[in-house]
């Protein structure tokens, strides 16, 4: 299998498990903190500061996204090093 491949298989998988995830009783508690962070910002911050505070949010979740990506395909290469160990896999 080419890395292309490879890169677009991962993808689908952690697609997959986000959508999962986001059917969890735990992401709807996640889910609704986060609303009341939002609400919380327009009723604490001026304009400036909700733009601000909008902006810094943003570039947290895509750093959190980009993290869970590389975990993600890191515990594949773990796991399948210790299928190697195990003498699972050749």
């Amino acid at each position: 299998m080419q890395k292309q491949e490879t890169d677009l298989l991962f993808d689908r998988m952690l697609e997959n498990a986000v959508k999962e995830f986001k059917l969890t009783p735990q992401h709807a508690l996640l889910q609704e903190k986060l609303e009341q962070m939002d609400r919380d910002c327009e009723n604490m911050f001026s304009a400036d500061e909700q733009m601000f505070a909008a902006e810094c949010f943003a570039y947290i979740r895509e750093v959190n996204r980009r993290e869970e990506a590389h975990v993600y395909r890191s515990a594949f290469r773990d796991c399948t090093a210790l299928l190697r160990w195990m003498g699972v896999l050749a």
